[in-house]
């Protein structure tokens, strides 16, 4: 290992031939506006303070790269381990800096000749192809595509990628201040590339850990995602050979499937699917702080050859794919399974995503039919939906869930898959029926965020389609459906006088409660408001769903009225989700996995 402090203009081997190119470890290119802002600020900082004869220093921090040797005889070529975002940005600035000498005021700009300067900062002028970028960014979120395009000066006129976006905000930046304060394009372009500094880390290419090197390197980039250390480690694990392979068979499908720019909770689907992945295989749930660890450790002690370490990178993408479709559920085929899976969804399914990967994954491999999945998705829904009504606490799911299939294969050697199905998830944390009684009368299950009303929503409309079982009447909502509360949110007067002198008791305890909610379209829930209950009433009976066919004989609204009403809720929901402890097994899968019945 070699290392240097370097300036940028030898990073760009003052103008002559070079080439950085993203190894297949490498993330997108990922900086936003509090790194370019930094950067723009440095910049006029040093440039206030630059003397010809005595040029300030300014450090960027590390750039480490591996000498990867000469491409055509004459271009040495170096995979950059880090500081992508850094050469980046700083091409982006050159390439933003040469579009402003042509129109920034001339009088500004001494030398004729500096637009041709900094093109021989970005390009190889004698290469073709590849080889004529010094800097070449990955494929991911078309990083390439967008970065060629800005180099050979064709600005995006959209933001197809990140580097579009720097882009675009470091053009805008600079013009304004070399505008405002009259700053030589020039003398700025000389503060860059001669003031700016890295300290060059030179690995050789058998060195034995760069991926520990690339770990330990932020600078002032961002911090490295557990997925992105496992990329790292997947390709400096794997031979110079079958990396190539690996990578655009199997590694780019995950990436492309699973997008670490997008959450489940506060870390990205494919951090997610890696530590959902640990725990299916482990059944323990890693800290969202040591996926990579327990990737590596996992990896070196069950796949410690090449070959078995490329056939364990296959089977992840496989379950990615998996994982993608548990996500986004328009993507199974079959029509039932991807409505099942949209429930589990509503109902916050991710923490049993250990659980649904290894039996979605028996479902796939032919081990499980489809009758068996169906019944075990509708059996996990019934577990979920119990818990939610009775408020139970979910982090002990965490640990309980990836052990669950080990659980059911092991009851499956004496007992059918349903029967040790309902045994496993009845065995733990589960609610009796006068459990789930005494909490529809109590819990207040109607919060203020998305995720609880979708949830509650979810029980109404399948209390509703339950109602129209056994018709011929399939069910079309005008619109899309809300929770109404009957006792509304902002009692009235009127309602304060309905409800009697104990008025805000019985407001405070039953106003979320499930008795104090329903289902109409959101028309009508504009036009419920709060109204008081006779009026409510004759909307609510008019409106033809048969949840509201309750009201007909309810002539006052009071706490006795909430009370009975929450019991014979809970008594459709017993009917639907019935105890997993009962000899029979739950026979709805048919009927509750259809759009139940009638049109309003």
């Amino acid at each position: 290992m070699e290392a240097a402090n370097r300036k940028i203009s030898a990073i760009f081997s003052s103008g002559g031939i070079i080439h950085y190119v993203l190894p297949h470890f490498q993330r997108e290119y990922i900086w936003g506006q509090e790194q370019w802002e930094t950067l723009i600020n440095d910049l006029i900082a040093v440039y206030g303070d630059y003397q010809p004869e005595k040029e300030p220093e300014h450090f960027l921090g590390s750039v480490v790269v591996i000498n990867d040797g000469m491409k055509n005889g004459t271009t040495p070529v170096f995979k950059l381990v880090d500081g992508q975002q850094r050469l980046i940005t700083i091409s982006l600035m050159l390439g933003v800096l040469r579009e402003l000498t042509k129109v920034i005021d001339p009088t500004l700009t001494i030398d004729p000749q500096l637009p041709s300067k900094i093109e021989m900062m970005l390009v190889n002028f004698y290469e073709m192809d590849d080889l004529r970028f010094k800097v070449f960014p990955s494929t991911k979120y078309n990083d390439r595509a967008v970065y060629i395009s800005i180099i050979k000066g064709n600005p995006p006129t959209k933001e197809e990628s990140n580097i579009a976006a720097a882009y675009h905000f470091l053009h805008n930046k600079l013009y304004d201040v070399i505008s405002e304060y009259q700053i030589s394009i020039e003398k700025l372009y000389t503060v860059l590339i001669n003031c700016f500094q890295v300290v060059l880390i030179t690995l050789n290419s058998q060195s034995e850990s760069p991926y520990k090197i690339f770990e330990s390197l932020n600078a002032k980039g961002k911090p490295l995602t557990q997925a992105d250390k496992v990329r790292n480690y997947i390709a400096m694990t794997l031979p110079s050979h079958l990396q190539e392979s690996v990578f655009e068979k199997d590694w780019a499908r995950i990436e492309e499937l699973l997008q670490e720019q997008n959450n489940i909770g506060q870390i990205g689907e494919l951090t997610a699917f890696l530590r959902h992945y640990l725990a299916m295989q482990r059944t323990t749930l890693p800290s969202e702080e040591h996926i990579y660890p327990r990737f590596r450790s996992y990896i070196e002690q069950d796949y410690n050859t090449s070959q078995a370490f490329v056939d364990e990178i296959a089977r992840i993408r496989r379950f990615a794919e998996y994982y993608d479709t548990l996500l986004r559920p328009e993507h199974e085929i079959h029509k039932d399974i991807s409505k099942a899976l949209v429930r589990l969804n509503t109902l916050d399914a991710f923490t049993a995503y250990p659980l649904l990967l290894a039996t979605y994954n028996a479902y796939q491999s032919g081990s499980l039919t489809i009758k068996d999945f169906l019944s075990f998705l509708n059996m996990l829904e019934n577990h979920m939906v119990r818990r939610y009504i009775c408020a139970e606490r979910t982090n002990n799911l965490n640990k309980w869930y990836p052990t669950v299939w080990r659980e059911i294969v092991q009851n499956q050697e004496e007992l059918p898959f349903t029967d040790a199905c309902r045994n496993a998830l009845a065995a733990k944390y589960y609610p009796t029926d006068r459990q789930l009684e005494q909490s529809t009368q109590e819990m207040k299950l109607y919060g203020r965020t998305a995720q609880h009303r979708a949830k509650v929503t979810l029980i109404l409309e399948t209390i509703e389609h339950h109602l129209w079982a056994g018709t011929d009447v399939i069910l079309r909502l005008n619109g899309k459906s809300t929770i109404e509360h009957i006792m509304p949110q902002a009692p009235t007067p009127s309602w304060k006088n309905t409800l009697g002198k104990n008025w805000q008791q019985t407001y405070f305890e039953y106003v979320h409660t499930l008795g104090n909610l329903t289902l109409v379209t959101q028309g009508k829930n504009i036009q419920l408001s709060n109204l008081d209950f006779a009026r409510k009433k004759q909307i609510l009976v008019s409106q033809g769903l048969r949840i509201n066919d309750y009201f007909k004989s309810v002539n006052r609204w009071d706490e006795s009225a909430i009370r009975a009403r929450a019991d014979w809720l809970a008594q459709r929901i017993i009917e639907i989700w019935p105890s997993l402890t009962d000899e029979s097994p739950p026979s709805y899968s048919s009927d509750f996995l259809k759009v139940a019945s009638s049109s309003h």
